[in-house]
């Protein structure tokens, strides 16, 4: 195996150019580490990555890092997966350095193993403003408090909790802690329950849930029904639960809007997302309201960073975005979005991005020449784009009366459909559909009998594309 399919190589070269600056540092630490030899091996590849430099084999990285015998691979095997392991530290540095509570919790328990009396005066005090400017109020913030809270009575000498017994029963600190422990409890089997219902209902499979407990802590307890991150899984678990939740849906987006930057990022993308797949429920089942908020929730998500996935939306987003839009005849609010938005898409995709959507704008507008203009640009490599884009062509030939051209392209059309083996035999039957269909209107243009027999054919039709635009022509012949 070439150095180049090592896993440090993968790693080190999958690494944006800021991560592995500080992972450099990192590996430069002598508290972290003090073998010279895992230094001049990242240093070497760490420059190579750097310039572009061609991959060096694995027998000159064992002659530049300083081994002075001859080559063997499983010393520098040995090497390569310390040098992964520094990294698995180096990820774990990371996250606590991020984890503001985590760490505060973590030097309050050092400070109290080393019974270092002069710190703690100053970290009690310095822990609690630390948890009361913490934005996250997820699951984890509650566990940490927990945590915190009790390390911080320990610290107290057996004399001191003596003294203030009086205030602690008065301020209910015991109390308090048992709230911490239960939202933590609560807000995590709600979580589990709903991943659990989200994956029967995506893999079919039945799983028996038993919630009746943390139910009837919400019920009981008046406090945790308060808690914000509570009441938003709580809301997701009942939409997921009830057939009819649209006002629990409604009460839901509001809580989020308003509290959804508590929770981590992750977490964020959790909570936008059931939003988003409610929604999208809705709009396949085409209730008005849901359309208008699939465009606010898309917005919304692009905004905040909740669709993207590593900075980038996926075509299909981008496309229902544009469908739905056009389909409530928000054609300004659409052409922003494509021109404000197309960034977003990977490279390679944005141009067929642009021409295909805009051409369905130049539709929607009923500027068929710019329809043509747009689909002459889209690269019929991609399959999608093949066949989408054909509908457009045929329907705009037909709208400026280039009755030969749309012949030609229906022709085509066919032979494309009938050679193609990736398309599905249900999804090519009904392609073919549409072109015979276009085909007959061509034919009983002038005989009013035939469109009206037509017609009734076309309304019977199941699966039928382009249907409602089909009819539509067939009432301007009659």
């Amino acid at each position: 195996m070439s150095f180049e399919n090592t896993r440090i190589y993968r790693i080190l070269s999958s690494m944006d150019a800021v991560t592995l600056n500080r992972f450099s540092k990192f590996i430069h630490s002598p508290y972290f580490n003090k073998n010279q030899k895992i230094t001049s091996l990242f240093d070497i590849t760490h420059n190579d990555l750097k310039k572009g430099n061609a991959v060096k084999s694995k027998e000159t990285l064992w002659t530049m890092v300083g081994f002075a015998d001859g080559y063997k691979d499983i010393k520098f095997r040995k090497l390569c997966n310390d040098l992964v392991a520094l990294y698995e530290e180096f990820l774990t540095v990371e996250q606590l350095l991020d984890d503001e509570m985590l760490k505060s919790n973590l030097l309050i328990n050092g400070i109290k193993q080393n019974d270092s009396q002069i710190l703690i005066e100053k970290h009690i005090s310095k822990s609690n403003n630390i948890f009361d400017r913490i934005p996250d109020k997820s699951s984890d913030f509650y566990l940490q408090k927990y945590l915190n809270e009790k390390t911080l009575q320990n610290l107290k000498t057996n004399y001191e909790k003596k003294e203030d017994i009086k205030k602690y029963i008065n301020e209910d600190i015991n109390q308090e802690l048992a709230t911490q422990l239960d939202a933590f409890y609560v807000i995590e089997k709600l979580r589990h329950a709903i991943d659990i219902i989200t994956w029967s209902k995506q893999y079919k499979i039945e799983y028996e849930l038993d919630l009746s407990e943390t139910l009837r802590l919400i019920d009981k307890s008046g406090s945790l029904n308060q808690i914000p991150a509570i009441r938003i899984y709580y809301l997701i678990y009942k939409i997921l639960t009830i057939e009819d939740s649209q006002e629990l849906y409604f009460e839901l987006r509001n809580l989020a809007e308003d509290h959804i930057y508590m929770f981590p990022k992750a977490e964020q993308a959790e909570i936008f997302d059931a939003l988003f797949s409610y929604c999208i429920k809705w709009v396949n089942i085409g209730i008005e309201k849901f359309l208008e908020e699939y465009l606010d929730l898309q917005e919304w998500g692009i905004k905040e960073d909740f669709v993207l996935k590593r900075g980038i939306l996926s075509p299909t987003s981008f496309r229902n975005y544009v469908v739905i839009g056009l389909r409530l005849n928000e054609i300004e609010r659409v052409e922003n979005y494509i021109n404000n938005n197309l960034y977003l898409l990977d490279d390679f995709r944005q141009d067929n991005a642009l021409n295909f959507n805009m051409a369905r704008v130049s539709w929607y507008k009923k500027n068929f020449d710019d329809v043509l203009l747009y689909l002459n640009q889209v690269n019929y490599d991609d399959i999608w784009y093949n066949i989408n884009s054909r509908y457009y062509l045929l329907a705009a030939y037909y709208e400026l009366q280039e009755y030969d051209v749309l012949e030609s392209a229906m022709d085509s059309f066919l032979a494309f459909l009938r050679r193609e083996k990736s398309i599905d035999t249900k999804r090519k039957k009904n392609q073919i559909l549409f072109v015979n269909s276009l085909k007959k209107l061509l034919r009983y243009q002038n005989d009013k009998v035939k469109l009206s027999k037509f017609k009734l054919e076309i309304q019977e039709q199941e699966g039928l594309i382009n249907k409602s635009w089909l009819l539509e022509k067939i009432e301007e012949l009659l």
